[in-house]
């Protein structure tokens, strides 16, 4: 299989308005895709089709070669298994320990005892530089980096073949930041989990990225390698890695 998420002209529409307008893309096995975009470009939404959390008005969305669209309620299910998400502000669950937070959905989405479960959850803890230490505490506990990491281990305790991360760096310092960035190079160069991210974050946007699509007015109006990216003569690009307040985006 070439490709591992496949989107093909997708449209998705709010009151009228088309926030997504014939979006396509592709990633490949390992491969880490990330979505970049001004507020309101449509960035999550395209994320919430994929997974089948909205329902588009027109196109494809095949995940590990399946038309999404044409899969039961229970294929979906078993499709999305095959997933993990970090999301923006981690989502733990408050009155879980880390420990449980991590084995959730090990235990209720593929029926582990709950010893196995924590024995993959303590190695999962491991594999984002944390220690069994931390696995009785509870999310408030715990410091942004900190909750970051206890989510990523959740994203990846069920060894998905793909990881979609909305804004994971958000409200971290650089130190931080730098860490979870080697986290996620580590999931898709390691582990060889494909990736899709979305991101204003530059720097991470540098370091996590192997393609780059730049979502503007509901459509990928750029898409190039990483290394293209300071090469690139495209005026939105250019505009949106200055954070400069004059170019296409401003006019």
């Amino acid at each position: 299989m070439k490709y591992v998420i496949e989107v093909e002209n997708l449209t998705k529409s709010f009151g009228g308005r088309d926030v997504l307008q014939n979006v396509t893309l592709n990633i490949r096995r390992g491969e880490s895709y990330v979505v970049i975009g001004g507020s309101g470009s449509g960035k999550s939404v395209l994320v919430k089709c994929i997974l089948g959390l909205l329902k588009p008005e027109s196109g494809i969305v095949k995940i590990n070669g399946q038309n999404t669209s044409k899969l039961s309620q229970k294929a979906m299910f078993q499709t999305l298994l095959k997933c993990g998400v970090l999301y923006q502000g981690g989502a733990l669950f408050d009155s879980l320990n880390v420990i449980d937070n991590i084995s959730f959905g090990l235990i209720y989405g593929y029926g582990k005892s709950q010893k196995e479960a924590y024995g993959i959850a303590l190695e999962k803890l491991n594999a984002v530089d944390l220690d069994e230490k931390v696995a009785k505490i509870f999310p408030a506990e715990l410091s942004g980096g900190m909750k970051k990491r206890v989510a990523l281990a959740r994203a990846i305790a069920t060894n998905p073949d793909i990881i979609f991360f909305d804004e994971p760096t958000t409200g971290l310092d650089p130190i931080t930041t730098g860490i979870i960035d080697e986290l996620i190079v580590k999931c898709t160069k390691e582990m060889g989990i494909s990736a899709l991210s979305i991101t204003h974050d530059i720097s991470s946007l540098r370091r996590i990225s192997d393609i780059v699509g730049l979502l503007y007015n509901g459509s990928i109006i750029w898409e190039g390698k990483n290394e293209e990216l300071d090469t690139t003569d495209n005026p939105y690009i250019r505009q949106f890695l200055a954070g400069s307040p004059v170019g296409p985006f401003t006019q």
